[in-house]
Parts: structure tokens; sequence; C-alpha cells
């Protein structure tokens, strides 16, 4: 059985961009699929505007390969059904985007924010109190954010209590690789 994994289709409130569109659904969809096989057959009107993203070809979209979520519940092998808020997030119905995905690879991760300019995403070992560090560029475009973007989103959760972010990097695409 698949868990829901939802999108933002736009950047939250807190964000330097907030309401603006992050085009999640066309970056995921493109991490999928060649773009010439994507059509209408999802079928919602309420996703008439990510199709035209695609017809138009001044829009270039970077491929979306993986979400990072906060907690440690996810594994390699789990499926998930992407989706986004059809409105108001939790106040709205969900649209499913795409065949239920599975998760190829998995990173425990802790996000630090240093102000003003560092960022540093480090992955978690098996081995108590291990980690190495990862190319934070490469992590915020594989997650479909630039750097500034990716700084910006998790800047609050870096704040909060320990001053740092700890969850997973969930990928579905083979390609993306990690490891030390």
């Amino acid at each position: 059985m698949s868990r829901v994994i939802t999108f933002s289709r736009t950047f939250p409130a807190y964000h330097p961009k907030a309401g603006q569109e992050t085009y999640f659904i066309e970056k995921f969809w493109q991490s999928l699929y060649n773009v010439g096989k994507i059509d209408n057959c999802l079928g919602s009107p309420l996703l008439e505007k990510e199709f035209e993203v695609f017809s138009n070809p001044s829009h270039f979209i970077i491929p979306k390969y993986h979400t990072i979520r906060a907690g440690n519940r996810w594994k390699v092998g789990d499926k998930f059904s992407p989706r986004v808020w059809s409105g108001k997030p939790y106040a709205s119905k969900q649209i499913c985007i795409a065949p239920d995905t599975e998760v190829k690879r998995i990173w425990n991760i802790r996000i630090e924010i240093d102000e003003p300019y560092h960022v540093f995403v480090l992955v978690l070992t098996e081995k108590e109190d291990t980690f190495y560090m990862l190319p934070t560029s490469d992590v915020a475009r594989n997650d479909g954010l630039s750097f500034d973007d990716f700084k910006a989103w998790f800047k609050p959760y870096c704040k909060k209590r320990e001053n740092f972010f700890l969850g997973q990097i969930i990928c579905w695409d083979e390609n993306v690789n990690y490891n030390d």
C-alpha cells in the first residue's frame, strides 16, 4: 500500500517567493517521463495549466528527482502516491498527479544553515556520530530548487529547537547517487 506525498504548487508564505509557482508537478513529471509521453490522461481540469507549461517551449523545466521530508519513516522499496492539493493545503481535495512511484534511494540527512551564506547537508551514516557532507547545490537542484530557494525553504526549520533539520532525501531516480 502506498503512502501519500504531497508536493507544494506554490512557495510557502515565509519564503521570499511566497505564492509564486514552484512547478514541482512539472519537475516531478520531467523526472519520470519523456515530455513527449505526457498527455492529458489524468483528465483533471485542475491540472490543465500544468499541461500547458509543457506545450510552451519558453518554459524550461528541470527535473525533480527527490523530495526531502522530516523524520525517518521511509525505506527503499516503499511506494508513494504523488499528489497536490486542489486548493488551500489541508483544506481541499488532493489530486493524484502520477501513478504510485517506488522509492529507489534514501539518505538520512541533517541540514544546517550557518548565516548568511552557508548551507550544509550532511548524510548520517550507520555508524554512530559519523556523517559526510553533500554538495548542497546538487541536492537543491535535484530537489527542483535553486540554492537560494533551497536555503530559504529550510531556513525556518533550522531556526527551531536544535538549529538544524533532520529528515530524509526520498529519491525515485536510480541515477541520483550521493554515496561517499
